[in-house]
């Protein structure tokens, strides 16, 4: 069953490529040397000058890598603390992720990077998001809605960044890597790797919850 919304890592990925640039905005004397650091790739990035495909590839891969750290400190100093998942949400999700789902927490009612941040560098094909991951913390627009079908959908899709994330490492090795494949996917997002891994995952997911929580219902 298809949710009814558009999930996206990075609708912020604006974000990211605002710090990459060194745009200002608050806290950019707090993060001067990752700005500066990106400053003359992001030149590139803009203009799409170099030549090589891999070269190009190379650049994107690190600006995320430098971006995403940042980004990560930005958002959580504009959001309120997250929690951890409930045990209804930990029920349906232990299944297919173990013990992640008790590392993750999870910042309801939150501000994303693209409400709070303006300027003119944006991805192409990402849009506004409802989600966005930083490593093993989740930061979702809609209010808490315990026992919410979409919601846990939504939950199910970013799980799956979380664990993409512990897969490679750290902040600055996740960045990098989902840079390279955004622009390796000719800067689609539907076509990075990582999404396109997420969304099977979402798909698969929507259905066995739907069958799980039909039967929990007819149980009572």
């Amino acid at each position: 069953m298809p949710t009814p919304r558009k999930t996206q890592l990075f609708g912020a990925m604006l974000g990211l490529g605002i710090v990459a640039l060194g745009v200002y905005y608050p806290l950019v004397n707090h993060i001067q040397d990752i700005s500066s650091a990106a400053k003359a790739i992001s030149r590139n990035l803009e203009t799409e000058k170099l030549s090589d495909r891999r070269l190009q590839e190379a650049a994107w891969a690190q600006v995320g890598g430098i971006a995403y750290q940042a980004a990560s400190q930005l958002i959580a100093i504009h959001n309120s603390q997250p929690q951890g998942l409930d045990p209804i949400q930990k029920r349906y999700l232990r299944p297919h992720f173990g013990d992640l789902v008790d590392r993750v927490v999870v910042a309801y009612n939150a501000t994303l990077m693209e409400d709070w941040v303006a300027a003119s560098f944006q991805l192409k094909n990402v849009g506004v998001s409802n989600a966005q991951v930083y490593g093993h913390k989740i930061y979702i627009k809609d209010r808490y809605k315990p026992g919410d079908f979409d919601q846990m959908v939504l939950l199910a899709h970013e799980l799956v960044h979380c664990r993409q994330y512990e897969e490679l490492g750290t902040m600055k090795n996740f960045g990098h890597h989902y840079f390279k494949q955004y622009k390796k996917a000719d800067k689609s997002y539907r076509d990075n790797i990582f999404e396109k891994e997420a969304f099977e995952f979402e798909a698969k997911f929507a259905k066995w919850l739907k069958q799980e929580m039909t039967k929990d219902k007819s149980h009572k």
